[in-house]
């Protein structure tokens, strides 16, 4: 007859490993054990992945420079540009509001009698000057006429007037004003 055997267990019955704090150190040291594994590992990748963006920082800042070179580069450009911009402004404005050089010189040589001599021409913001001799009445009186009909001339006035006897001429200066039209 086969002996039966019993199960001897020799090791005392402990109930720390019941009691809370027996089953509180068996998780940390089995559980906690994977957690700090897991742990380590985020810190891990987070301390490889810095590597990675200082990299990519590294390029975006170097992107950064290059544009910002380019863009110096054109600042010399741009401020040209805006002061030619600016003079152009002034040019239109002056065009749009003032008479047309050609048109003054074209019409004041059709009108003008040639017993007529201008000595002086000047054009500026207000108007036109005119400084000659008439060799006549009627010359001179053409000439007054043919300076109110410039388009752009609102009113003429004359300066002084004066008969020079030795040479028989009428010396004279005349203004005409430029209309100023609203800009817009």
């Amino acid at each position: 007859m086969a002996a039966r055997f019993s199960r001897i267990n020799l090791l005392p019955h402990d109930s720390f490993e019941y009691s809370v704090v027996g089953k509180f150190l068996k998780w940390a040291l089995t559980t906690g054990r994977a957690l700090v594994i897991l742990t380590e590992f985020v810190v891990i990748l987070a301390f490889g992945s810095r590597f990675y963006y200082d990299k990519k920082l590294n390029d975006l800042m170097e992107t950064i420079d290059q544009k910002q070179a380019v863009v110096e580069s054109y600042a010399e450009i741009e401020t040209k540009m805006r002061d030619v911009l600016e003079r152009q402004k002034i040019v239109s404005l002056y065009l749009k509001t003032s008479i047309e050089l050609p048109n003054v010189f074209l019409t004041l040589q059709k009108v003008t009698p040639p017993d007529v001599n201008y000595s002086q021409l000047s054009l500026n913001d207000g108007g036109i000057n005119i400084v000659g001799t008439a060799g006549s009445e009627s010359g001179f009186n053409k000439v007054l006429a043919g300076i109110g009909t410039i388009k752009g001339i609102k009113e003429v006035t004359i300066g002084s007037v004066d008969f020079d006897q030795r040479l028989g001429l009428i010396n004279f200066k005349i203004r005409g004003a430029i209309k100023k039209e609203e800009s817009k």
